[in-house]
């Protein structure tokens, strides 16, 4: 049997209040032999295939259906030229196996405080972590498994922790009874094992069907994410859907989407405690979720390159009498709050809807003459009313994203990106007039927008105030390099209206933003058998939970064995 392995990127924090998205995910960040994996959400395959993608190298595809699975890549890369990219050849012989295994390690430190995101389901904290991994796949006709195991140990060394009202310490200071995001993951070291980037897939043309853990992307975002990306890692969900390219209308266009029922999990410092904390449902199991979510796109023919979509997600109340399958058709009802009737008179909603929506829609458009992609997002927590309700307040409860990437550098020795992302989520000026919620937060479904203690969506924090970004990559045959720029503005003090909204602007809130700025540089090379990755960076926080300046430094390296 042939051997390959998992290569290892940098391994990024994941942070109670923000993070940073350079190298995403260690586990799942391949370089051009992880192809036999596909394009995890986050990985550097990921963004490979995008950056090919702008530069015209591959056809464009549907950035609704991610992740990109194996067969999926290997048919993409089927019709580009290898020699046309730096790692073409490798990728293609890599996207080509039947089969392939292999082991990577990682270790990293962080000075000050916990840093980082879009890194999966681990938590590093202040201090040293260390982690393992184990990636195994194969194919037999149109079955392709993926074994990806990740376990790590990190220190999670004590600092100073924002006082909160919560019943432990270091829960969130910030609404601490309607978001499961601890500050930090208990008082002593804590480790887990996770099952990380495992599928099983089955695929018929370009219809797909499986189980999976890992992580999900719904829409354009990279380091913002809105509704799902590689922030917390994956949870246990069936899907069924197409492949990144799509079902081909002819004349018209292309379709691409995919639907996920799945079963989200809480930490142990989650506000959740028994069912009548949860969610007021008399047969709620307590800590438990129900994630169902459908993204969908359109690629019409008369504009090559221009992809439209929406998406959807849910949380609701996993009932010992229906389980799952009572809402899985959540993702299909109506959008108007108001035609819900009273579906259960014990929920805080004032008309008796007791789960949590989000919504968004998006645009992308890539000009590969121009090496340029556009996209944008907009994104909401939670229904509107009625009509009039949406047409007079749209940005209630919303947020808005976007991004341009341009191609630097094109040709077969490298390939270059330029990067500029937006995200914007702050309390609009409707606040004024109109009580309104956080991004993230829900009163009934009490764990909010997460995974095990992480934000699913953008990882800037409770609330998702706003962030900017600017990055730039480049490509080599014998790896790559990152250099990246970005401020977070997090929200670092709770509201302090006792139904837990914001209240209105003339009311003073001492800080209610601070501010971080990151910088860093990543780098990966390949030599024979074995790829080695180092990252540094410098993490300065002029305001933060500590409310006084303080600073991070961080390193990350890995090595994978082939």
């Amino acid at each position: 049997m042939r051997l390959k392995a998992l290569s290892v990127t940098v391994a990024l924090l994941i942070g109670p209040l923000a993070g940073n998205a350079l190298h995403a995910q260690w586990q799942s960040s391949l370089g051009p032999r992880g192809a036999v994996l596909g394009a995890p959400v986050g990985s550097d395959m990921e963004r490979y295939l995008r950056a090919l993608t702008i530069a015209g190298i591959v056809e464009p595809l549907a950035w609704s259906a991610r992740p990109v699975g194996a067969d999926d890549l290997a048919a993409l890369l089927q019709h580009a030229d290898s020699t046309k990219h730096p790692w073409g050849q490798t990728v293609n012989r890599a996207a080509g196996l039947q089969r392939a295994v292999g082991v990577s390690g990682m270790a990293s430190l962080n000075t000050g405080f916990p840093w980082g995101a879009n890194d999966g389901p681990i938590w590093q904290g202040r201090g040293l972590t260390a982690g393992a991994g184990l990636a195994a796949t194969f194919r037999i006709g149109p079955l392709r498994a993926t074994l990806a195991p990740v376990a790590f140990l990190a220190q999670n060394a004590s600092y100073r922790l924002m006082p909160t009202t919560g019943t432990d310490p270091v829960q969130t200071a910030i609404r601490p009874t309607d978001i499961d995001l601890p500050q930090r993951f208990g008082t002593s070291s804590y480790a887990r094992i996770n099952p990380g980037e495992s599928t099983l897939r089955l695929q018929f043309g370009p219809i797909a069907t499986g189980v999976s853990t890992a992580s999900l992307g719904f829409g354009p975002g990279e380091s913002f994410p809105a509704i799902l990306g590689a922030n917390a890692g994956g949870f246990a969900h069936l899907f069924f859907g197409t492949d990144a390219r799509g079902i081909r209308l002819p004349g018209v266009g292309r379709i691409a989407g995919r639907y996920v029922l799945g079963s989200l999990d809480e930490s142990r410092w989650s506000p959740v405690t028994q069912a009548d904390t949860f969610v007021n449902v008399p047969d709620a199991v307590t800590g438990r979720r129900v994630g169902s979510g459908l993204v969908g796109s359109f690629m019409p023919s008369v504009l090559p390159g221009l992809e439209l979509g929406l998406s959807r997600f849910y949380h609701s109340p996993y009932s010992r009498s229906g389980g799952i399958w009572s809402d899985w058709s959540k993702p299909l009802e109506g959008i108007l709050k108001k035609d819900f009737g009273n579906r259960n008179s014990n929920s805080f909603d004032p008309n008796g809807d007791p789960d949590n929506q989000m919504a968004s829609f998006f645009a992308r458009w890539v000009m590969p003459k121009r090496g340029l992609e556009l996209n944008f997002e907009y994104f909401r927590d939670d229904h509107s009313w009625d009509l009039r309700d949406f047409a007079q307040e749209p940005e209630q409860n919303g947020a808005i994203s976007a991004a341009i990437r341009v191609v630097t550098h094109r040709g077969p020795s490298q390939l270059g990106v330029l990067t500029l992302e937006y995200f914007d989520g702050d309390v609009s000026p409707v606040a004024q007039q109109r009580p309104q919620g956080l991004l993230y937060f829900n009163g009934t479904i009490r764990q909010g927008h997460t995974q095990l203690g992480q934000i699913l969506g953008a990882p800037i924090g409770p609330g998702a105030v706003s962030g900017q970004r600017v990055a730039w990559e480049r490509f080599r045959s014998d790896g790559s390099v990152i250099f990246a720029l970005q401020r977070w503005q997090t929200r670092s003090q709770p509201s302090f209206n006792p139904e837990g909204l914001f209240p209105p602007m003339s009311v003073p809130l001492p800080k209610p933003h601070d501010w971080v700025l990151d910088g860093s540089v990543g780098l990966t090379r390949r030599t024979a058998g074995r790829t080695l990755s180092a990252e540094a960076g410098l993490a300065y926080a002029g305001v933060w939970q500590f409310r006084s300046k303080n600073a991070n430094v961080y390193l990350r390296t890995s090595i994978a064995r082939f």
